[in-house]
This record gives structure tokens, C-alpha cells and sequence, in this order.
């Protein structure tokens, strides 16, 4: 039983690693940082540490003698000054003094909040009714010998996470507000604040709304994290708006208008506006989406799992490699034409990494027809300061990269509480690294410019001068800036200059509304691919009528560039009326899919089908009008089924009717299952498509699209016609075929004739196969007990499977399950004992058989924890023997966690102590990759374990150790109990209006009805992992494991 302890403890393991990343321990005087240094440096002795390519230069810009406390954004404004901010009051989560389900409830509950004392006292701080601690600073002299001044622009905030510079005044991201400071009187020195949205969530200090970037339009961009959830209200309309997760959105500057533009990955730290127009991001736990496109529209896997619409692909992983750590938080490129890093630089996305101590670098190319390449470059710098957290970087009207540097003991939000003594709150610096080629530039002031001056700047190789110059024409009187629109259409129809000039000449004459038409005809067909991308952009904030529109645009829809594509889709949608041309280009983008789903040809078919019907969902009427005039019969068939979808339901019902007869479509792909699934309510459509459904040769296709898809398209009918090819499956020799047909029998809760399912039970079977099979068998308990029996009575079955089949007859037969019950458990180790009990815990007689084993000693109070005890207790809440046990449970708890402390110095003498096999700790590890991935192996139910190795050891053995201490929301445990009282628990992969997907180790899933559902929630601050297990390992497993642990660099 050695190696099967081993592996049930990886197991368990596995499900605490999020809380490595995630987890705050309930001590305040440990340690929590593995090195050898016992305090801060000072910035000389810091600038040391630093190692760099060769030819670049770091230098210290300023520091805490400076002010500079905990900074976090860094933006230069149009005279070159940079803007930062003091964090001095972070972190300010609200969410120490309350149980977990309480914080939950509260989430989700605005009412609640307002009225919750902690709630009350940080929005009023965020609102700016209570004087906070923290600073808006200005610094200036950054580019002579003079010293720096720091200018104190505005005080009495609360961790004003994002600041954007605007004529006057800054707008501000800080908690649950965004506003506008001004300062009216001139005097260096904010006087008015302007409130312009409310209401966004910051239950989580780490993940609330921030990265303001100026866009073209009037727009202003922004991103929001995973952990937090509001309801945003304008003040200067009556706009509101569900933000939940992460989400990038955008607003106008006016305040009267904001939008979701992007959804998903976790948390988005690094995000930028490139020189040509493109979007580029970051996900903080990398994932394989370390930098990524980020076009509009577009939808990642992350948190919630949310997209902007449900059939919409999600945007593939870009890269097989992982750049290291868990907590990427800054994105910059050199975009300077030049002057700034050398040409090798360029298309290289620098990363702030502050988990690793380190400045990333990842070259990233995409093509025009989306396909993309990237190369994982030597990081531009390296600290061996384990105190350096870079954490936001911005290129500087000089060429240099500027670095923000939290310089903190802490390496992240959650290792430990948010009031641990060690938690900085003195120090921060800002950094600078050039190139020794870089000449010194005059940085001239455009706010003091002359308005006749500033067209010239656009020219300028500095994208900071080309961006300074097209903010101030937008933002100055209309009066002064309307002179110049001849120079800068001169400017951007000028085919000798390069793109990067003419595009900020096209946003420049967007900023003073200075449409003309021949430029635009001009732009739209030029060769140069970003340009036309942004003057199709651009004719929404031109207005142009539908019509005209349609007009410019019906040839570019089978443009080779995908961007140029995609982006006459959302022109298209965004201009908010339809003309017939209208309807026409939109049907003509609902090609099929192509196979596959990887950027270059497959994603890109998606994402323009989604953006197609997102668009004619709003131009329902003029859809159909179109349908039923002549001009529908220059549309494939095809593309009129998926642009139907756009329809209400009875409008798509009649056009499918007369549309698919003639699409000639023998097979059903992917797409057009859904679309048949989801209207088989309609008994003409039932009765037109039933037929594929006895097509045997599409039996696994049309099962495993049915499973994959089972949250959107679960019926009756779908379940009765999926029989036919389900039953072709059992029969089949592969053993893939079987187990898809067992699979989707438990999964649509099919009951078939007992002898179809049982006559596939011998000996030999596989523990896959088994394991399916007995879940097919639990969708009709009562008949099926004696088959349940006779598979716990082969001793050749796994004890897992055994177990499994026990605890279903148990639940048809109890008093008969509780007698082999009794037999058996005394021939089971200590693990065995506890699977047991967690598998019987799930239902009602599960748990009265248990606590007569426990009555009768058979069962340690060991063999429980607080999962298995609650869920017994909850069935029947007075009675003793339940009551017993729970009580019992926390008593244990209680105590273990006062010796924790001296537990965590234990375990850290052996890893300190013992070298440990790197090759032993790997396959110790391999199992922690089914929630988890390192590289591209592994489940992503969990945070990746890249950068494992620069995490903490303390906070690493805190989590192992006492899992429970805190879990941060996605990660805890979610308990869904049915109506027929069985309880199920894993990762809530989503929840949804037709049910709720858990998952489990390995990836696997399972949907629960909305029906079929009493009641379900996040477990109070609770993890998946058992306690304890890790000392059953002996001192060298432990090291083992812990050697491999430090390679995960």
C-alpha cells in the first residue's frame, strides 16, 4: 500500500497548490520570505543586484526618499511628466472580520454592502467621504541634471490604482469609483473632483478596476479582475452596466457611455495600446496567454468563464512556453519609429514579472491572417534583490523603459493576511533602463505648445510625442484645432511617411470630428494593413450613415487580413442602424466554420461568425426583411441557417424549416448539432432532423458533441434521439466508443435494460471503463443494486471502484450495504478508511451507516473532516451521533492550528535539511498536474505552477498544512446538493440559468440541471485538500517532493 499512499496524497496535494498562490496564513509573526536577507536595501545597494543584457543601462529615477511609497501605475503626461501614485493603505480587502459565505452573499448583494460595517467604512473611503492616506505625485526634472521633484498633486485618496492624465485634471480608477480630478486654479494641485461611474466591486484589493489607457475615438480603456463583482452606474448619464469578473471595458470620456469590450483570462496588469492601433494584454498567471492580442470582441477561458456571447470561440493559448510566476502585472513594447532600444527590440513585449524578480521578454509576431509567432527571449533584467516587484513599466518620452518597483518582503496579494506586520509600507522606487546607442532628445512641453505646432510632432519617431500631439488637438477648443485639419489630411494621405504617422493624423482629425470623404476612400483601400484597419474604425466616430457605410465597405469583407475583416464587423454593428448592403456583408461573413480552431484560418472563421450575428442581433427586423426579398438568394444557405440564430425564437423555427431542406447538409457538424438541438421543441424540426440521428457512422461525433455541449442544449428529446447512436456505441469493441456511450448515459441520465449494461461486466474490464460504467449504472439506482454488488464482490476491481459501487448499493439497499460495509472496513488502511467516508458522506444513507461504524468504533473520528462531517450532520441537524462527529472535527482543527507554527518550522528543517531527489519529486508531482499545469501539461482548474520556485516555503507549507486558512474565491470548494439529497462537490467550472458544471481532477466535468437542484454554494473558507496527509510522507518523500518544487522556476 506504500505507492498507493503516495499517490492518494499527491491527489489530495493538488487541490491546495492554489492556495500557495492564494492563501494567507492565520500567523502573524512568521517568516515569509526563503531568503537569506533580512531587510530592505537601499537603492545603491539594489541598483547592484540588477543584471542585464549587454549595452543597456539601469538607473534609479526615485525612491522612498522621494515619496515614492508602493507605486503602482506610472503615465507620462503631454509635458513629460510622469505620474505615479503612493499605495501606502494596500491591501484593503473587506473580508478579515467575515465568513467566507457571508462574503459571497455580499458580492452579490449592493443592498447588503451598504449596510455591512466594513463595507460602509471602505466605500466611503473609496468615495472620498472619509480622508484617506494615499497621494497622486507628479515628478518632473527627469530628463536633465537637475534633481527630480516630486509634487504632491493630490492627497487624501485610497489607493488610487490608475491615473490618465486629462488636460486639466487626471481621470482616476480607485475602488468602487472612477472620476475626473481636476485642477482648476493652475496651482499644481488637484482642487475638484467630478464623479463619473460607481458601484464597481472591490471585494478583492488586487483585482479591482484599473490600467486606464487613452484610446482613439474619445474612448478610454480600462481592465478589471477576476475577483470582483458590481453593478456600475454613470453620474453624468443614467447608464448602468453588469461588470463581473475580468472584463477590459471602455468609456467616453464624456462619461456617457461605457461598454464591455474584451472577457475572461484572470487578471489583466499588463495592457497596452501599440503604435499601430493593436490592443495587446497579459494574463497574470500566464496559462500560455503571457502577452496576447487583444482585439476587440474577443473572449479567454478564465474565472466565471464568461464570454460576451455564449457561442463565440474562446481565443487558443498563444504560446507552449510559460514565462515563470503567477502574478505577470505590467505590458510595455519599444514602439518608438527610433531612438529608443535597438532594432532587435522591437515586437518584443517586455513583462513585469514581480512573483520572479524579473523583466520578461517574448517576441510576438501576428500575421495577417491571424496565424501569429513568438519566441521566449532572455529576460532584460534580472534582480537577485528578492524584495524587487516590478510591477508596471511605461516607455518615457526619452526612449527609456520606466519601471515601477513595489519593493516589497511580500511577493503577492494573498500569501499572507492582508495585516501581516511584514507587509512594506515604506518603501517603493522607479527605474529606468536605456540603451547605450540612446541619444539624449529634447522632450519639449505640448501643453505650452502652439496649437499651429503640434501636426509637425506627429511626425516625431517618439511615440510619446506622436501621442502627446494627437491628445492635445483632441482635447483644445474645436475653434483652434479645426485650422489644422488640411495639414493633417495632407499628413495622413501622404504614402511617403510611415503608417504609424498617418494613423495618429487619422485619430487627430477623430479628435476635432473633421470627416473627408476622399481620404477616407483613400485610406480604406491603402496597402498598408493597420491603416486601413483604423480608418474602418474610425467611421463610427465619424457617424456615417449606414448606407454610406455599406457602401465603403461590401468589397473589404473578403479581405485577406483577418483584422481588416473582423474590424468591418464591429464598424458595422457599432454604427447601430442597418441598411439592406448592411445585412448583405454581415451574411456574407457567416461562412462556415473551417476545421480545427487554432489561430490562422479555423479561430478566425469563428470569431468573424460570432461577430456576425452579435451584429444582426440588433438589426432583427432588417434580417428578416432581407430573408424574404431577392437578394437573400445571392446568400449560401449555410450562412442564412447560422445568421437565422440572430432571430427570435419563432421567426428562427420558420426560417430553418424553409432553409434547411435545400442546405444539403448529410452530416451535422458541430454547429449546426447545436442549432437543431436547441429548437427540437419544435416537432417539424424534430421530425426534419431525427433522421441524422440514425446516421450510426456520426454515432461518437453527434454523442461527444451532445456531452461537450450539454449545458446549452439539454432536452428530452435530445436524450431519446442521442439512444439510437449511444447504443451503437456499447456495442463497438473500441473501448473509446464504450466509454463515450457510458459517459453520455450518465450525463443525460438514460436508463437502459439492465442487461445491456451489465452484460458489459467481467473481470477484465478497465478501471476507466469500469469506473463509467458504474455511473451509468446510477441512473437507476434500485434496479440495478445486484449489478452494483457484484461488481464490490470482484476483488480484481480497484479499491476506488469497489468503493464506489458499495456506496451505490448501499444507498438502494442499506441495510444490506451497511453489513458488507462492516466486513469490509477493517481490512482498510488509514486513506482507504477516509475515501470511504467521503464517498458515504455524499448521501442520506450513506451518512446513517457511517455514524453507526463510528458509534461502534469501526470508524476513527480521523477518518473525518469537515467536508464529510458537515454533509452528515446536515442531513439530519439534531441528531447526536452527526452533531458528535462535527464538534469533534473543529475541536481538532482548533487545536492543530495552534501548533501550526511549530508544524511549518518542522517540515521547513527537513526541505532545509535534505537535498531530495529531483527525479523521485517529479513523479511525486506528476498527479498535481491534473488540476494544475506546468508548461502546457496539465488541468488549468487550478493556478499554474510555473515560478513555484521563487514562492515562499513558509506560506507553501501553510497551505499544506492547514488548507482551510483561506481560500480565495474560485478556488474554494463548491457544494451542489440535488433534490434527491445527494451532495456533490469540486470546482464550480460554471453556473449557469439551465444548471450548474462542476469539475473534478484530471478535467473531468459533470452538468447538474437547474432542476434537479435544492440548493448550492461555495463551502466557508473551504479547501478540496484533506488535512494532515503530509505526515504520513516520510522525511525524504517530503524532500523529494520539494527538490522538484525548486526547479519550477
Amino acid at each position: 500500500m506504500k505507492v498507493n499512499r503516495k499517490i492518494t496524497f499527491v491527489s489530495i496535494l493538488i487541490i491546495t497548490f492554489p492556495l500557495f498562490f492564494y492563501c494567507s496564513s492565520p500567523s502573524q509573526d512568521q517568516k515569509v520570505n526563503g531568503s537569506n536577507q533580512d531587510g530592505a536595501l537601499t537603492p545603491e545597494q539594489q541598483l547592484e543586484s540588477f543584471k542585464l543584457p549587454e549595452g543597456f543601462i539601469i538607473e534609479l529615477v526615485a525612491s522612498e526618499r522621494d515619496g515614492i511609497i508602493n507605486p503602482i501605475d506610472l503615465t507620462f503626461d503631454e509635458s513629460g511628466r510622469l505620474w505615479t501614485q503612493t499605495a501606502s493603505m494596500y491591501p484593503l480587502d473587506p473580508i478579515s472580520d467575515i465568513k467566507w459565505n457571508d462574503l459571497l452573499d455580499l458580492m452579490n448583494d449592493p443592498d447588503a454592502q451598504k449596510n455591512h460595517p466594513e463595507f460602509k467604512r471602505i466605500s466611503k473611503l473609496y468615495k472620498g467621504e472619509t480622508k484617506g492616506d494615499d497621494k497622486i505625485l507628479i515628478l518632473s526634472n527627469l530628463f536633465d541634471d537637475s534633481p527630480i521633484n516630486v509634487n504632491v498633486w493630490a492627497d487624501g485618496l485610497t489607493i488610487p490604482q490608475s491615473i490618465l492624465p486629462f488636460k486639466n485634471g487626471a481621470f482616476v480608477a480607485q475602488g468602487s469609483e472612477l472620476f475626473l480630478l481636476q485642477d482648476t486654479n493652475n496651482d499644481g494641485k488637484a482642487d475638484k473632483r467630478i464623479p463619473y461611474f460607481t458601484g464597481f466591486g472591490f471585494t478583492d484589493t488586487h483585482t479591482m478596476a484599473h490600467t486606464l489607457i487613452r484610446a482613439p475615438g474619445n474612448w478610454i480603456h480600462f481592465s478589471h479582475g477576476a475577483l470582483n463583482k458590481g453593478k456600475v452606474t454613470a453620474l453624468q448619464s443614467d447608464l448602468k452596466l453588469r461588470i463581473d469578473y475580468s472584463k477590459i471595458a471602455r468609456f467616453l470620456t464624456s462619461g456617457t457611455k461605457m461598454e464591455i469590450v474584451n472577457s475572461g483570462l484572470n487578471n489583466i496588469w499588463g495592457y497596452q495600446l501599440r503604435h499601430n492601433g493593436q490592443w495587446y494584454g497579459t494574463e497574470a498567471n500566464d496559462f500560455g496567454y503571457s502577452v496576447v492580442p487583444m482585439e476587440s470582441g474577443t473572449s479567454f477561458p478564465g474565472i466565471g468563464n464568461e464570454k460576451i456571447r455564449p457561442y463565440q470561440p474562446w481565443l487558443p493559448p498563444f504560446h507552449e512556453f510559460r514565462v515563470g510566476g503567477t502574478g505577470l502585472s505590467g505590458l510595455a513594447f519599444a514602439d518608438d519609429l527610433s531612438g529608443s532600444f535597438p532594432e532587435e527590440w522591437k515586437d518584443v513585449a517586455f513583462l513585469a514579472n514581480p512573483i520572479t524578480g524579473t523583466i520578461n521578454s517574448v517576441k510576438i509576431t501576428r500575421n495577417s491572417d491571424g496565424s501569429y509567432s513568438s519566441k521566449h527571449l532572455e529576460d532584460l533584467l534580472v534582480s537577485e534583490d528578492p524584495w524587487f516587484r516590478p510591477v508596471n513599466m511605461e516607455f518615457g518620452p526619452d526612449g527609456s523603459l520606466y519601471i515601477a518597483d513595489w519593493y516589497n518582503k511580500i511577493v503577492s496579494h494573498n500569501e499572507v493576511p492582508t495585516t501581516h506586520p511584514e507587509r512594506d509600507k515604506s518603501h517603493g522606487r522607479i527605474w529606468r533602463i536605456r540603451h547605450v546607442t540612446q541619444k539624449k532628445r529634447e522632450i519639449p512641453d505640448f501643453r505650452m505648445m502652439k496649437t499651429e505646432d503640434l501636426v509637425e510632432h506627429l511626425k516625431s519617431p517618439s511615440l510619446w510625442a506622436k501621442r502627446s500631439a494627437w491628445q492635445q488637438i483632441s482635447d483644445r477648443l474645436i475653434s483652434e484645432t479645426t485650422k489644422l485639419s488640411p495639414s493633417l489630411i495632407h499628413l495622413a494621405s501622404d504614402s511617403s511617411m510611415d503608417e504609424i504617422t498617418r494613423i495618429h493624423a487619422l485619430w487627430s482629425l477623430e479628435g476635432i470630428n473633421h470627416y473627408d470623404e476622399k481620404l477616407m476612400d483613400d485610406l480604406i483601400q491603402d496597402p498598408m494593413d493597420n491603416l486601413r484597419r483604423e480608418a474602418i474604425r474610425s467611421l463610427v466616430t465619424f457617424n456615417l450613415s449606414p448606407a454610406e457605410a455599406a457602401n465603403k465597405l461590401m468589397v473589404l469583407i473578403e479581405d485577406s487580413n483577418s483584422l481588416i475583416r473582423s474590424q468591418v464587423l464591429r464598424t458595422l454593428s457599432e454604427i447601430g442602424n442597418a441598411v439592406p448592403e448592411t445585412i448583405e456583408i454581415l451574411l456574407l461573413a457567416c461562412k462556415p466554420e473551417l476545421m480545427g480552431s487554432q489561430m490562422g484560418g479555423g479561430y478566425e472563421r469563428r470569431f468573424e461568425r460570432y461577430l456576425s450575428r452579435k451584429a444582426l442581433e440588433n438589426y432583427a427586423l432588417e434580417l428578416e426583411k432581407f430573408l424574404n426579398s431577392p437578394a437573400a438568394s445571392k446568400i449560401p444557405t449555410t450562412n442564412k441557417i447560422w445568421a437565422t440564430q440572430a432571430l427570435p425564437k419563432g421567426k428562427k423555427e420558420q426560417f430553418f424549416l424553409s432553409l434547411w431542406p435545400s442546405a444539403s447538409i448529410s452530416e451535422l457538424d458541430e454547429t449546426h448539432f447545436i442549432i437543431v438541438a436547441q429548437m427540437l421543441g419544435n416537432k417539424e424540426i424534430q421530425e426534419m432532423v431525427r433522421p441524422y440521428f440514425s446516421n450510426l457512422n456520426q454515432a461518437s461525433n453527434y454523442v461527444s458533441y451532445a456531452i461537450q455541449n450539454q449545458a446549452l442544449i439539454q432536452s428530452e428529446i435530445l436524450t431519446d434521439l442521442l439512444k439510437k447512436p449511444i447504443s451503437h456505441l456499447l456495442n463497438q469493441d473500441s473501448e473509446l466508443d464504450k466509454n463515450l456511450g457510458l459517459d453520455a448515459i450518465s450525463r443525460f441520465k438514460i436508463r437502459y435494460s439492465n442487461n445491456s449494461l451489465s452484460s458489459l461486466i467481467n473481470k477484465n474490464l478497465s478501471e476507466k471503463t469500469l469506473n463509467l460504467l458504474i455511473k451509468a449504472l446510477e441512473v437507476d439506482l434500485n434496479a440495478n443494486q445486484q449489478y452494483f454488488f457484484q461488481i464490490f464482490q470482484i476483488e480484481d476491481f480497484s479499491f476506488s471502484n469497489r468503493a464506489l459501487a458499495l456506496n451505490n448499493f448501499s444507498k438502494s439497499n442499506p441495510t444490506e450495504g451497511e453489513k458488507e460495509l462492516i466486513k469490509w472496513i477493517p481490512t482498510k488502511d488509514q486513506f482507504e478508511k477516509r475515501e470511504i467516508v467521503n464517498l458515504f458522506s455524499g448521501s442520506n444513507q450513506g451518512a446513517e451507516i457511517l455514524k453507526k461504524l463510528f458509534e461502534t468504533n469501526l470508524l476513527e473520528i480521523s477518518t473525518f473532516d469537515k467536508s464529510s462531517a458537515e454533509q452528515i450532520k446536515s442531513y439530519n441537524p439534531s441528531d447526536p451521533i452527526g452533531t458528535k462527529i462535527l464538534n469533534t472535527i473543529y475541536e481538532i482543527e482548533e487545536s492543530d492550528r495552534k501548533l501550526l507554527n511549530e508544524k511549518i518550522l518542522a517540515y521547513k528543517n527537513i526541505v532545509n535539511n535534505n537535498e531530495g531527489s529531483v527525479s523521485k519529486g517529479k513523479v511525486l508531482f506528476e498527479t498535481c498536474l491534473m488540476c494544475h499545469k506546468v508548461g502546457n501539461i496539465g488541468y488549468d482548474f487550478a493556478p499554474a505552477l510555473d515560478g513555484s520556485a521563487n514562492r515562499d516555503l513558509d506560506a507553501l507549507l501553510t497551505a499544506i498544512l492547514d488548507p482551510d486558512a483561506a481560500v480565495e474565491s474560485n478556488y474554494a470548494m463548491y457544494r451542489v446538493t440535488k433534490k434527491d439529497l445527494q451532495n456533490i462537490e469540486g470546482y464550480l467550472v460554471k453556473k449557469e440559468d439551465s444548471g450548474t458544471t462542476i469539475g473534478f481532477m484530471g478535467g473531468n466535468k459533470i452538468f447538474i440541471n437547474a432542476e434537479d437542484i435544492k440548493s448550492q454554494g461555495y463551502l466557508g473558507g473551504r479547501s478540496f485538500m484533506n488535512k494532515g496527509l503530509i505526515d504520513n510522507l516520510s522525511e525524504e518523500e517530503i524532500a523529494d517532493l520539494f527538490a522538484f518544487i525548486r526547479t519550477l522556476k
